[in-house]
């Protein structure tokens, strides 16, 4: 009665259905998301916990794996790695006696000048079971969480340098946000010139660098540690290194997160200022002032008649 137009378009409607409701589903998951992203996080985490197990027994049988399928090219490159590998240990012997030369010179200094020496950052060890790309690009996931006394901002590195900072703690998992993501802002000091600025992660492997205070020059080469500014990371911590001058400067990272296997968890502190000290001394000069205000006068002496007994009379005239 309709004819076949109606029977075309009924059909099509009908298969276009399922697209409908995927996408209703996908837009108020999406919302939900964004406004109650605590949720989401508590629910990551319990996740992560459940599945903890799993990702670590699976995450040791597959790095052996991805790491014998990345050496398998160098096997036709020995030779040429051998020999490259022999001229940069010879060039590292070099710079590990200037290294042992300088630390012995400045523990002789540091002795002399009575310097306090510097605390340790007590920290404890993590494996990476596995990586995610929500709720950022890229995300680590340790295992360690509450449990083992993880909480969120701490620093995790490696022995190479900074990775990023905790995000989100589970009982026994904790997932990290790499230097590279574009939600990252830490704090950084160039060196040798001390020039504070802000690392700022664009989903690139070298991160952008705004310079913040001071004037000292910024070159390629120059060492980027991070800072004890905001008491969001400890001091003194490899970063990387500048590539590039001027407003197109980048920090090329020492640690890289694709080949990161057992990494540390500092729990850094802020050390707590120093109690203000009692006015001793003014209270006690107070009183004093008080005591001698207060005290009673002196009696007044009687006058007394000179002894005259043993006198001459002659002189007594």
């Amino acid at each position: 009665m309709f004819g076949p137009g109606w029977k075309w378009a009924r059909g099509r409607g009908t298969n276009q259905l399922p697209i409908v409701i995927c996408a209703t589903i996908a837009i108020g998951t999406a919302a939900a998301g964004t406004a109650h992203a605590p949720f989401f996080d508590a629910a990551r985490a319990a996740l992560s916990d459940w599945s903890a197990p799993a990702l670590g027994a699976l995450s040791g049988p597959l790095a052996a794996v991805q790491s014998w399928a990345s050496g398998f090219g160098s096997i036709f490159t020995v030779y040429s790695d051998n020999a490259e590998l022999r001229r940069e240990n010879t060039e590292l012997h070099k710079w590990q006696q200037v290294a042992l030369s300088l630390e012995d010179r400045l523990r002789r200094y540091q002795q002399l000048l009575n310097a306090v020496p510097d605390e340790k950052t007590p920290f404890i060890t993590a494996r990476v079971i596995g990586e995610s790309s929500r709720p950022f690009v890229r995300t680590l996931i340790l295992n360690a969480g509450s449990e083992q006394k993880v909480s969120k901002g701490q620093a995790v590195v490696d022995e190479r340098g900074l990775l990023g900072r905790i995000y989100v703690t589970g009982e026994n998992t904790s997932w990290v946000i790499l230097l590279t993501d574009l939600n990252s802002r830490v704090p950084v000091v160039v060196e040798p010139s001390h020039r504070r600025a802000i690392l700022v992660g664009d989903n690139t492997p070298a991160p952008q660098l705004e310079l913040d205070v001071g004037e000292g020059p910024v070159r390629a080469g120059d060492r980027v540690l991070s800072t004890g500014d905001g008491g969001l990371l400890p001091p003194d911590v490899p970063v990387g290194m500048i590539t590039g001058e001027g407003a197109a400067a980048r920090v090329v990272l020492f640690a890289t997160p694709s080949t990161a296997d057992a990494v540390n968890i500092l729990d850094y502190r802020v050390p707590d200022p120093p109690a203000a000290p009692e006015p001793v001394a003014a209270a006690s000069a107070s009183s004093s002032r008080v005591i001698c205000n207060t005290a009673p006068p002196l009696p007044a002496l009687a006058p007394v008649a000179p002894d005259t007994r043993g006198i001459p009379e002659e002189l007594d005239r």
